[in-house]
């Protein structure tokens, strides 16, 4: 087995079990894998050209009419093209700290379909303020892009306006690599956060601030590693022109 065929069966290893029953262990290592697969998009084009030419990985944003609406108030958007299927979330769909009794005005959209066996969602948006009916339609109107792999890591995975310490807002999208990145650095998975001092990326507050928020019964940031790990399992085999058992994880 060669050594990329060996990381997409380790993450395929990780993700299967994390899917199915939200292990924390299985998470720590999913998200040690992803890093991987974070380091590894500058090689990926010499190993097989496909990975820079090939548009097979979508990516999605808000529409500027409901990123206008939601200039000044605490929001949080993540859209996931094509889902996000969970086998974990024991009948929880989503929550956060400006959802539910007593947490004043908001807007919230969801895509979910709950089956059998499984939960399929693409997207969570929740703004701290009431829209009309119009916006509330928007929020289904994300703009979507098809990218590389490298476009696609680097693309925004979610989009958070969140309280400082002083009180004023902080507008920050964040990238899929940077996530997983986060993620990994300073929630366990590659490195200890017992030795940390201090949150020393600019990105850290936003990845913890988003721990609040659960999204088919995980922590958002757990969630968005599901949806990384799910569109590598399905598209990465493909670029690479060979067939095996991670293209069938992510379904």
């Amino acid at each position: 087995m060669n050594k990329v065929a060996l990381q997409l069966e380790r993450l395929r290893r990780h993700y299967e079990v994390a899917v199915r029953t939200y292990d924390q262990v299985a998470l720590l290592d999913l998200s040690h894998s992803l890093r991987i697969w974070v380091e590894l998009k500058q090689d990926l084009p010499r190993i097989a050209p496909a990975f820079a030419t090939t548009m097979a990985f979508k990516t999605a944003i808000p529409a500027k009419k409901v990123l206008k609406a939601a200039k000044g108030y605490r929001h949080v958007f993540c859209y996931m093209p094509g889902g996000v299927i969970t086998y974990g979330a024991r009948g929880h769909l989503v929550s956060g700290p400006d959802m539910g009794e007593g947490a004043g005005d908001f807007s919230a959209g969801i895509a979910v379909k709950v089956c059998e066996d499984h939960v399929w969602l693409n997207k969570f948006c929740v703004v701290g303020k009431s829209f009309d009916q119009s916006l509330i339609k928007a929020l289904e109107a994300e703009t979507q892009t098809r990218c590389n792999y490298a476009q696609w890591m680097a693309s925004e995975a979610v989009r958070v306006c969140y309280p400082r310490a002083d009180g004023t807002l902080a507008n920050v999208g964040i990238s899929r690599e940077m996530i997983v990145k986060r993620v990994a650095n300073t929630l366990d998975g590659s490195h200890p956060s017992l030795t940390a001092k201090e949150l020393d990326n600019a990105f850290d507050p936003a990845v913890h601030y988003l721990l609040q928020y659960g999204v088919g019964g995980l922590p958002l940031p757990y969630f968005v590693l599901l949806k990384v790990a799910q569109d590598i399992l399905t598209f990465v085999p493909k670029l690479l022109g060979y067939e095996t058992s991670a293209a069938q994880a992510a379904h």
